[in-house]
């Protein structure tokens, strides 16, 4: 299959991509980056080819499906930074990013007939409640201009091309970005006690294990919205710390607070993240693995499990 993955020089994009070649799949990958060496070693081979892409570019994009013609398409790119994102300054860059682009790439991909996996996130919520949000819900009232750049790129989706996943995650954490996980262990590292919100609820999520699962996505017609984090409960961002430092073997003692006493931070974020996963098993695929397990790998990965944290 004919796969092109956007945003590959990114924290899911860059495991996606390689999931995908694993797969013994024929890719394309873009980004800004004027080269790329995300690559697994293994994977270096003629089934792949890095395309340094601005992806507002309508005229590039368009020469790169019609070169191409991508049987599927995965989407990963996106303004993330939430803290930037409320800039004034960036605003419209957020937006032609999150939103101008997605309808781009939606409309392209319904004039070649090709799949579209879109990444989208929990930030679309408003975070009332404590009820675990369901995929097919029309309360959608984000709280930021990430939240509803991200909605606006929902809603591209939706109404140019039927062939397409809607996939909100949260939570990311994998080896090729910053996240939460990496923060804790330098901050860990570095003092014996830290601040952590104790309000904010929702799903520490693989991006190795969301890759996988986008991966089946892109050779399936079981097309509709999928919340996809990882499974094992929904937890603060106080209780994910104190696993990191369990697993990790850092003692480092963690004082929980609410999301109002971090006054500097520009972001209102949602309080409740937790994502229903329903879909998923209704519609035949997997689950993904339990958060514990998964941040277990992951801190193998980077070389930062300790024994005790067994």
């Amino acid at each position: 299959m004919r796969v092109l993955v956007t945003g590959v020089s990114g924290l899911l994009g860059y495991d996606v991509v390689n999931e995908m070649l694993a797969r013994k799949n024929t890719c394309v990958g873009c980004s800004r980056a004027p080269s790329y060496a995300g690559l697994s070693a293994q994977l270096k081979n003629g089934d792949y080819r890095y395309v340094p892409l601005d992806i507002r570019d309508e005229t590039a994009l368009s020469g790169l499906f019609a070169a191409f013609r991508p049987e599927a398409v995965i989407h990963c790119a996106a303004w993330r930074d939430a803290v930037s994102a409320e800039q004034p300054e960036n605003q419209a860059a957020v937006f032609a990013v999150n939103a101008g682009a997605v309808r781009l790439i939606a409309r392209l991909c319904a004039e070649y007939g090709c799949r579209l996996v879109y990444v989208s996130t929990d930030y679309v919520f408003d975070g009332s409640g404590d009820a675990p949000w369901r995929e097919d819900t029309d309360r959608l009232r984000p709280l930021n201009v990430y939240g509803r750049s991200k909605l606006e790129g929902e809603r591209a989706v939706t109404a140019l091309t039927e062939r397409a996943f809607i996939v909100r995650t949260a939570w990311l954490f994998g080896s090729h970005g910053k996240n939460f996980v990496d923060t804790m262990l330098r901050l860990g590292a570095e003092r014996g006690e830290l601040r952590v919100v104790d309000d904010q609820i929702g799903s520490p999520t693989y991006t190795k294990d969301l890759a996988c699962l986008l991966a089946d996505m892109a050779s399936s017609d079981a097309y509709g919205v999928y919340h996809a984090v990882c499974a094992g409960g929904y937890v603060s961002r106080r209780v994910f710390a104190e696993e990191i430092f369990r697993q990790a073997g850092l003692s480092v003692r963690v004082d929980p607070v609410s999301s109002d006493a971090f006054i500097g931070d520009p972001v209102k974020r949602p309080l409740n993240g937790r994502l229903g996963t329903a879909a998923l098993s209704e519609n035949g695929f997997r689950q993904l693995p339990e958060w514990k397990d998964a941040l277990s790998r992951y801190l193998k990965e980077i070389g930062a499990y300790a024994e005790t944290g067994r």
